[in-house]
């Protein structure tokens, strides 16, 4: 295969359709919901009242851009159009621990009257909603979640995901929220700004990288690199010290950092809003002063992210242990039920043992609102999560829901082992006892630097573009000042190979090459990836798996000796 037919095959798209996508396509209702919001706060303006405008959005990375995007269009929709005086505008994100997801009937309670805007929530949310039109007050819903069979009784509700009529249907919740600023404001220098949030959250929220979305991310990409964005993410990405920013770095830096403070902390959230949202003045004479609050509220996003880490390391080690003690090794489905475990890392938790033990995994918490467990799972393969797994067990939740990869659940203690027994009869397969990787193209040693330029032009890669894995037979090492390796990492268990044309990197293999006599010739399945350092950009093969090439020579004693004593050199 080339390239192009691999690109094909992945997103399932003609080569031109893929690269030529849609900047703007319709989004039904969106210019009704922009016409409804602005004839509200003309209406307060002529009867010389205050609109109150409340964003409810989400603890998550995208609920968080996108109420940062909302926020700012409107105060600039406001300030552009006199109406400041008019409207008073607040957001409101939900407190992970002691409310969880979505718009309630609490937060409904602290308002009396005005509009409230959801985004990136609101579809699921029918009791709430309407209790807010009972009360008077207007509701637009921004989302883009799967609806039940009853839809909210909304003024205007913009989800692609419940009418037929929108030409595309994959916007994370900050991408339906730039679509509405920019019908919203003309301010292109705010949209600049608005659109790197829209991109961190779509990468972030694993949404499908094609048609608009690709052209949203990548545009994003330049803007940011070319320095353009909110003061707040420009001052997140000067102390997470990136240089050339990628949809990777979005993914893997920028998104955890975003997500870490809602995880951790009941109103975390609310921190990286102001940070997201934050534009400062340079004219304005205390700047200084804010730029500092600003960098410091910056570094303590950051370093919640590493505390989130290290709780998320501790909870994967004790469920090593849980799976032993629970005698779950030969279960087609792990649940776990683990006492320290945070609520805010049990999703994380459970991806990781799915991918680590090939299977789906539900982990369990202790909930801190009450006499019941919370659990968050994630699937493995083809075994479809809510289908296969919770709706066969419903009468054992007080409430659950999710689709084929993800879900959520609240249980009663006490049903914990029925819900467990339940599931153990099921008929679900496990088929995922050996794992393997599978590559797109085959190259050569010489093939490999073109790999860079066609990688950069059909970047970026993620849900709906996966990232090609390349397959070369007969890679040699070259050793460097007499060395044809090195572990690397705080604990050595990492390799870096000396191969050519560019490094080849393996985490935490270093212990497998060295059993194999670190072969200096290996057959190898790797991603392709650069490090932007210093202003340098340094070209690096990321092993995926490897083993020494089968028509490699055999190695004398004496060759074996001395490749040793060099590496050791």
């Amino acid at each position: 295969m080339t390239m192009e037919e691999v690109i094909e095959r992945n997103t399932g798209m003609s080569l031109k359709a893929f690269l030529t996508p849609q900047p703007n396509p319709y989004i039904h209702n969106m210019d009704r919901a922009v016409e409804f919001f602005k004839k509200k706060v003309n209406d307060a303006a002529e009867e010389k009242e205050i609109l109150q405008i409340k964003i409810v959005g989400d603890y998550d990375a995208d609920g968080m851009n996108a109420s940062a995007i909302l926020y700012d269009a409107i105060i600039s929709y406001l300030k552009a159009n006199s109406l400041a005086e008019y409207a008073e505008v607040s957001v409101r994100l939900p407190r992970r621990y002691s409310e969880g997801y979505g718009l309630s009937k609490k937060i409904i309670d602290e308002s009396e009257s005005g509009l409230i805007i959801t985004v990136d929530n609101g579809i699921a949310a029918i009791d709430a909603i309407k209790k807010a039109k009972d009360k008077g007050i207007d509701v637009i819903i921004l989302d883009h979640h799967l609806s039940g069979e009853e839809l909210p009784c909304a003024d205007i509700i913009v989800d692609p995901h419940c009418e037929g009529m929108s030409t595309f249907k994959h916007y994370c919740g900050a991408g339906l929220a730039y679509r509405f600023a920019e019908m919203l404001i003309t301010n292109k220098d705010l949209l600049d700004k608005l659109l790197v949030l829209a991109g961190i959250a779509t990468v972030a929220d694993v949404v499908p990288l094609i048609g608009a979305n690709r052209y949203l991310v990548r545009q994003s990409l330049k803007l940011i690199n070319r320095g353009i964005a909110t003061s707040g993410v420009l001052a997140l990405v000067r102390k997470m010290r990136l240089e050339k920013i990628t949809a990777e770095d979005y993914g893997y830096k920028i998104g955890p950092v975003c997500n870490a403070s809602g995880r951790l902390l009941d109103d975390g959230a609310m921190d990286i809003f102001h940070l997201l949202s934050q534009e400062l003045d340079v004219f304005a004479l205390d700047y200084d002063e804010q730029l500092l609050k600003l960098h410091a509220l910056a570094d303590t996003v950051i370093e919640r992210n590493v505390d989130r880490r290290r709780i998320t390391e501790e909870a994967l080690e004790r469920s090593d242990a849980l799976i032993s003690q629970q005698c779950l090794a030969d279960d087609a489905v792990y649940i776990i039920y683990d006492t320290q475990v945070s609520e805010g890392v049990m999703g994380i938790v459970a991806g990781k043992l799915a991918e680590k033990y090939m299977r789906p995994v539900i982990v369990f918490a202790h909930a801190q609102d009450g006499e019941k467990l919370k659990g968050s799972g994630r699937t493995y393969g083809n075994i479809h999560l809510k289908n296969q797994v919770l709706d066969p067990c419903k009468e054992y939740f007080f409430a659950y829901g999710g689709h084929a990869g993800a879900a959520g659940m609240t249980i009663p203690e006490k049903n914990l082992m029925l819900f467990r027994n339940k599931v153990r009869k099921l008929d679900i397969p496990v088929l995922y006892r050996e794992k393997r990787i599978l590559y797109d193209l085959e190259v050569t040693k010489e093939e490999i630097p073109e790999l860079y330029e066609k990688m950069e032009f059909f970047a970026p890669f993620g849900e709906g573009n996966p990232e090609p894995v390349f397959f070369i037979r007969n890679l040699e090492l070259s050793p460097v000042r007499g060395k044809f390796y090195e572990q690397n990492g705080s604990d050595g268990k990492s390799i870096k190979l000396f191969t050519m044309p560019y490094p080849s990197s393996g985490y935490q293999m270093a212990a497998e090459y060295l059993l194999m006599d670190a072969p200096k010739k290996i057959d190898m399945t790797f991603e392709v990836y650069t490090i932007y350092s210093h202003g340098k950009e340094h070209r690096r093969l990321r092993m995926l798996d490897f083993c020494a090439s089968k028509n490699a020579e055999t190695e004398t004693s004496f060759k074996k000796e001395l490749s040793a004593m060099l590496n050791f050199m």
